[in-house]
């Protein structure tokens, strides 16, 4: 049997605080954005632009390498292989709770979206209303209507499939270092990286010369969430991009974990 509930629940228990807070954290701003009048024309531009990539990705560089890297930097890995859990429960039990928990997390913060969405209806009109200020009046002039339930599903949906590619690429690293201070580094530097060019692009976006480029240094790159304020269907295409990703990061940190020595 590939998955391991026993170490499914040691995954729980070792990670859930961080989960809650960031869960937290995340909801919170959501519901502050989409609630404030001052910040509702700042909900797609800062928190869907920035936020939603920030904290789970600061989740996941700490998370993905306690998975693994930790555990056998540590020796816990050890015993959990002195059990009859083979390699490949492992690998697969650890990558189930990390998408798991983004798809958890995503989803409460996406509850709360549409619940204050539902109480205060934000108009497509203010949501795009930075996107003129940055020189897209042609776009911020062409929505019409209120954001619905639907664009508030596709939005989170689009965020949650970038932040399972980043979660990914951290995964392999911790499955192909024994040792959590290059796991971690690597994974820090890929996450800052991705990071910074996204927040960069941003500003690019709003009209400065020059930092529009930057979106072609980072994945998030893939998440448009302009497309689905459109009623486009751009966004759908673009999360082919990190889904294969995804799929290529999590095959080859599971491979590399499975056949190489382990300091036991």
């Amino acid at each position: 049997m590939m998955f391991s509930l026993p170490l499914f629940k040691q995954s729980v228990r070792s990670n859930c605080v961080l989960w809650g807070a960031m869960t937290s954290v995340l909801s919170v701003l959501c519901a502050q954005f989409a609630a404030l009048d001052m910040t509702q024309n700042l909900l797609f531009l800062i928190f869907y632009g920035m936020m939603t990539t920030i904290l789970p990705g600061v989740y996941v560089l700490v998370t993905a390498n306690k998975l693994i890297a930790g555990q056998v930097d540590r020796g816990s890995m050890a015993y959990v292989l002195s059990t009859p859990i083979k390699r490949t429960s492992v690998v697969f039990t650890q990558m189930v709770f990390l998408i798991g928990s983004l798809v958890g997390m995503f989803g409460v913060m996406t509850l709360v979206h549409l619940g204050v969405n539902q109480a205060k209806p934000l108009s497509l009109a203010t949501a795009m209303g930075m996107g003129a200020a940055g020189g897209n009046e042609a776009m911020a002039a062409a929505v019409t209507g209120d954001l619905t339930s639907k664009m508030i599903l596709q939005v989170n949906l689009s965020a949650l499939v970038v932040c399972i590619a980043m979660a990914a690429v951290c995964f392999a690293f911790s499955g192909i270092f024994s040792s959590s201070k290059y796991s971690i580094g690597l994974s820090g530097a890929f996450v800052g990286v991705t990071v910074l060019a996204n927040m960069l692009a941003m500003f690019g976006s709003m009209g400065v010369s020059g930092l529009d480029k930057f979106k072609y240094l980072t994945i998030c790159s893939f998440y448009d969430y302009k497309s689905v304020l459109l009623s486009g269907s751009e966004w759908i295409v673009k999360l082919i991009f990190p889904a294969l990703i995804a799929a290529a990061a999590f095959t080859a940190g599971s491979l590399v974990f499975k056949k190489k020595d382990l300091p036991l």
